[in-house]
């Protein structure tokens, strides 16, 4: 199963600025790397290590809790992050 994902990036930002990012899992084979917020992807990488999330100018209903999942067939592990 994948490692749990670890994210690379600021979580605080002011409204207007830019967001970046990274969520990254190590495992074998590959996993495919989602970030969704409720039940709507909003990043994915298929086979890749990691997967980047950017919003060009954040605002406030950006705001809020995001899931962080990697997954192969050996099983699955996530991270919240707000």
């Amino acid at each position: 199963a994948p490692r749990p994902p670890v994210l690379n990036g600021s979580l605080w930002v002011l409204a207007g600025e830019q967001v970046r990012v990274t969520c990254g899992a190590s495992s074998h084979p590959a996993p495919i790397v989602t970030v969704a917020r409720g039940r709507r992807v909003v990043a994915a990488a298929v086979y890749e290590p990691q997967v980047t999330l950017e919003v060009a100018a954040a605002a406030p209903e950006d705001a809020g809790e995001y899931l962080c999942r990697a997954e192969n067939q050996h099983g699955e592990s996530s991270l919240a992050f707000n």
